[in-house]
């Protein structure tokens, strides 16, 4: 099982399924957030709609009682002032009023403060329905009940305009809980003199408030214009409590927004924390009197139909994503099953089996052109395993070839030092170190007649064609100095015998010498070359002077001119081509003829071996094992 996981996760089929499946969820989820969003935003507002239209709907039969009310108190006040003089008929007009109208539980003509003297400080007939609903009537006002002081009749007589009271409980009057419309009446001068009222039992409001049924959980409640509870499901709120005092401390901003409406007679709703979790709060007023109604539902209740809409997705869409990955996983798999096969055909070939059966593509695809490719591949490595076998077998003779060149090039030149043992008149000493293979320095001594003949020098270029004019001129030197006793002929006999026919251009600077072992006097010829070193006992190091002329190879008959000196016992000559002053470290900064003087100064005391194996290492320490990029060849000595 584990292997299985592991082959999924790094296969191309199980990256590819992956990536499939992981791209399908996010689509799916946004597409399911985006739908759910909508969906729980139409469920709102079809729940608000649903609700203002509940609310619609109570409140207009909320209107259609209280306006009866006000038509049948309209209907009823023009007998009072055509039965002013009778007093006692005023019980016949309330008790009128009640019998015409059943809904309206009592009505009174409560009159100005001795309006009738006989009548003293109260008089104000009153009707009610007792609790067998007969008509029964009682004069209204008494000592311990002042209907003077009371809303129902201050407030109309302030406002010189009808006013339903604030919902109250009657006490000595109709012992329930009410509502009075106060109209007032006034007198051909214009003075008030009585109130005409009805009382409207609020028992029937709470059952028409109470009843609404928007949704399943909710609750329906009714505040009064001075924000008291008229309906609420608990009953000890009821004229007992407010909105604001049963909501004392909580700085919820919805529920302030709430407030300010319900009292200002705005429709509108909020989603109000509470106890118990988040409610949707839909409230609207009536406009006869300015109180509102509304309904409060549990925020889950109204989501309820989203929410399972929410997991039936998610069920469906799981469901989806492992059919797809079954499906994804099998059709992927079957596209690349040939990739597998490749691979097993890439490690064949990197094995060395490179005409391995290539699997068979019949689609013209992408699958098609890698088929192609590994097949270019193939052959490609044919090609290329059978030219790289030539070219290793020509490498190898090459190398071979040049390994023995190198031993010949070696062998033309003398390396057995001391150079002359038997002799104790002169001490000399040479070095080559080829840049390659083989290469274009060159030095050469013999002795003839007491006379040592040297030559040192330096071909153009490197590789082969330098080490072919080296050898060239090593034999000619040779051959020419033994019959030729000046340097300067020697070197121009060397100058024409290269420049004839020399297409190439090659060129070999040299230093040509001819010493006199026995008197010390040097004949010396300088072919283009580095000017040679002095170097004295004492530490002193200088130049030679030396005439620079040209180089041989480039002009025959070019008329070189030779130089004499003397070279005392104290002196050696030190000679060196410029790849050792030249010679360059990895941050191309050369060795340099000055740390060359100052290592010559320093060893001025040693013999010539020894100088030259210092000047060779310090020369190789300098380059930090930095490519030698030119041949490197010393040679010193010392006449005794």
């Amino acid at each position: 099982m584990k292997n299985n996981k592991i082959k999924l996760k790094n296969s191309i089929s199980g990256r590819l399924t992956l990536g499939v499946i992981i791209v399908s969820a996010i689509i799916f989820t946004l597409t399911c957030t985006v739908f759910i969003r909508m969906a729980a935003n139409k469920v709102r507002e079809e729940a608000t709609k649903h609700a203002h239209s509940e609310l619609s709907s109570t409140i207009y039969q909320i209107d259609a009682v209280l306006n009866a009310v006000e038509i049948a108190v309209e209907n009823t006040a023009w007998l009072v002032p055509y039965r002013l003089a009778s007093p006692e008929f005023m019980y016949s007009i309330t008790e009128r009023l009640l019998q015409n109208n059943n809904f309206i539980c009592g009505s009174a003509v409560a009159f100005e403060p001795y309006y009738y003297a006989s009548k003293g400080h109260y008089f104000s007939p009153y009707s009610y329905r007792d609790e067998k609903g007969e008509i029964k009537s009682i004069q209204l006002g008494t000592d311990t009940y002042d209907y003077h002081y009371m809303d129902w009749y201050q407030i109309p007589k302030l406002l010189n305009e009808p006013y339903w009271s604030e919902p109250y409980y009657d006490n000595g009057g109709g012992e329930m809980m009410m509502t009075t419309y106060s109209k007032p009446l006034y007198d051909e001068f214009g003075n008030l003199y009585a109130i005409i009222t009805a009382d409207l039992s609020l028992e029937w409001l709470t059952d028409l408030v109470g009843g609404i049924k928007a949704f399943d959980n909710a609750y329906n409640l009714m505040v009064s214009r001075n924000a008291s509870f008229i309906v609420h499901p608990n009953r000890d709120l009821i004229l007992n409590e407010t909105i604001f005092s049963s909501t004392y401390g909580d700085d919820d901003e919805s529920l302030h927004k709430m407030q300010e409406d319900m009292v200002n007679c705005r429709a509108g709703e909020v989603l109000r924390n509470e106890e118990g979790g988040k409610f949707f709060v839909f409230y609207s007023p009536v406009e006869t009197t300015c109180w509102s109604v509304a309904i409060v539902c549990p925020r889950n209740e109204l989501y309820v139909g989203v929410r399972r809409l929410r997991t039936v997705l998610i069920i469906l869409g799981l469901l989806s994503l492992l059919l797809m990955l079954a499906l994804s996983y099998s059709g992927i798999r079957k596209v690349v099953a040939p990739v597998e096969d490749f691979s097993d055909v890439a490690k064949k070939i990197a094995n060395g089996e490179f005409n391995a059966e290539l699997p068979q593509i019949h689609s013209q695809d992408e699958l098609k052109e890698l088929h192609d490719s590994f097949k270019y591949l193939q052959q490609s490595l044919t090609r290329y395993i059978d030219e790289l076998k030539s070219t290793t077998a020509n490498k190898e003779r090459i190398e071979s070839e040049l390994r023995i060149a190198h031993q010949i090039q070696m062998g033309m030149i003398p390396k057995s030092f001391p150079a002359f043992p038997e002799r104790d008149d002169i001490s000399l000493a040479a070095r080559l170190i080829p840049a390659k293979e083989v290469g274009g320095d060159l030095y050469d001594f013999f002795i003839d007649n007491d006379k040592l003949y040297f030559i040192i020098g330096d071909v153009s270029g490197k590789g082969i064609p330098a080490s072919l004019v080296m050898a060239v001129t090593c034999r000619l030197f040779r051959s020419v100095a033994s019959y030729l006793d000046k340097p300067e002929e020697i070197i121009t006999s060397l100058n024409n015998s290269l420049s004839d026919g020399n297409e190439s251009n090659m060129f070999c600077t040299a230093f040509l010498g001819i010493l006199d072992l026995k008197t010390g006097k040097l004949n010396y010829c300088n072919a283009g070359h580095n000017a040679p070193y002095v170097v004295e006992t004492n530490g002193n190091v200088y130049a030679m002077s030396v005439v620079p002329n040209l180089a041989m190879g480039l002009f025959s008959g070019f008329p070189y001119e030779g130089q004499e000196t003397t070279l005392d016992s104290d002196k050696m000559l030190y000679l060196f081509t410029d790849g050792v002053n030249e010679a360059e470290n990895r941050s191309l900064e050369q060795f340099g003829d000055e740390r060359l003087m100052a290592l010559l100064k320093q060893k001025s005391a040693d013999m010539p071996g020894e100088i030259i194996e210092t000047t060779i290492a310090e020369v190789q320490h300098h380059a930090d094992g930095a490519n030698q990029s030119d041949d490197i060849t010393v040679m010193c000595m010392k006449y005794c």
